[in-house]
């Protein structure tokens, strides 16, 4: 998970919690001296295009969340890189305002204790939905995982897998496609995703966001804008290793912006982001899941590494340690996380079991 110019300091376990992720993001900002560059209490109230001696500039209103005084200063570029965990989406579910019991999304989860004897309805089958029914088992009263298709990994016999939830009554009982029985629940909890979110960039930016907000357009490699490219997003793709690729990508725009690295014709880049999205689409992918990745992520990356004429600083070894591990996770739901690994070189990684008795060097 570490940015390939700055390892972890220590060897963490290898799913970490997120106190770790803000230890290193720190350590990282000081170690590169980034603080003195962060604006800290500010908040983006809008971003607009101009046109400056026949190019794009960018003008961008912030607020000090302390005085409430706003700033204006317009930039020659800008990159977008606030992420895509923050905006909750939920599925359109017959009376839901009228459920009586708690209804909330995992991204608002933090531990299972406040689900004490509680009957828990979860609908998604992903790894928040599933990780959060795996922990809720030994303290929920009953635990329902409500799936638009079977789970990829076997779950513990103690959570009921249902059929996607059909509508939520007002007297409590959860109703399910395709089953007459219904389920009289305390909570139900939507692990259903995010979706995109930019409330400060006005129209004049000419970002659309389309298919239930999950698809921004226009983008060329997920990136740039492809009519106004000194607007970037770094971060946008789902479902990957997600520093090393923000590395690639962050590097990718500082190329572009300092024109050592041309972008292909207008042409050319409406026709790439439309070959990429037709292709998820064959696949089987959903419009939803225009920047999906998932096992792309290792062809995406030696694309963008390509682009700039560098070697990829995402290693085989990452590859393959991201690939065994989720093999692990569908063999093996419940332990997966206490597995722990290791790069050894460029290619290779470590294995270390809990008991740290069978090491395994794997090529």
């Amino acid at each position: 998970m570490a940015y390939p110019d700055y390892p972890f300091p220590s060897q963490p376990p290898s799913y970490i919690r997120h106190p770790d992720v803000l230890a290193y993001l720190q350590d990282y900002a000081k170690q590169f001296n980034l603080l003195p560059y962060i604006k800290f209490g500010a908040s983006v109230e809008s971003l607009s295009r101009q046109e400056c001696q026949g190019k794009s500039c960018w003008t961008l209103t912030y607020s000090d969340l302390n005085s409430h005084q706003t700033t204006t200063t317009t930039f020659d570029a800008v990159i977008v890189c606030t992420g895509h965990y923050n905006k909750t989406s939920y599925p359109d579910i017959p009376d839901m305002d009228q459920f009586p019991g708690a209804v909330t999304h995992s991204h608002y989860y933090r531990e299972p204790s406040v689900y004490k004897d509680k009957v828990v309805v979860l609908m998604g089958p992903g790894p928040s939905g599933t990780d959060i029914a795996i922990e809720l088992v030994e303290t929920a009263k009953q635990v329902y995982l409500s799936c638009h298709k079977k789970p990829a990994a076997s779950l513990p016999s103690e959570i009921n897998v249902k059929n996607s939830i059909k509508r939520l009554h007002s007297n409590g009982y959860v109703e399910f496609e395709n089953d007459s029985q219904l389920v009289k629940a305390d909570c139900v909890i939507f692990c259903t995703g995010y979706a995109y979110e930019f409330p400060f960039l006005t129209s004049s930016c000419d970002i659309r966001l389309e298919n239930q907000h999950r698809r921004i357009r226009p983008l060329f490699m997920h990136i740039f804008h492809m009519y106004h490219p000194t607007l970037s997003f770094v971060g946008v793709c789902q479902k990957i290793v997600p520093f090393g690729q923000f590395y690639l990508q962050a590097a990718v725009v500082v190329s572009v912006l300092l024109k050592e690295t041309p972008l292909p014709s207008l042409e050319e880049m409406k026709l790439d982001e439309e070959n990429d999205y037709q292709d998820r689409l064959n696949s089987g992918l959903k419009p939803r899941h225009a920047h999906f990745l998932g096992e792309r992520q290792w062809s995406y990356n030696d694309k963008l590494a390509a682009m700039i004429k560098i070697k990829n600083p995402v290693f085989k070894a990452v590859e393959k340690t991201y690939k065994f591990a989720m093999l692990w996770r569908h063999n093996d739901i419940t332990q997966y996380r206490h597995q722990n690994y290791r790069i050894i070189d460029e290619d290779t990684f470590e294995h270390v079991p809990p008991d740290n008795n069978h090491k395994q060097n794997l090529p």
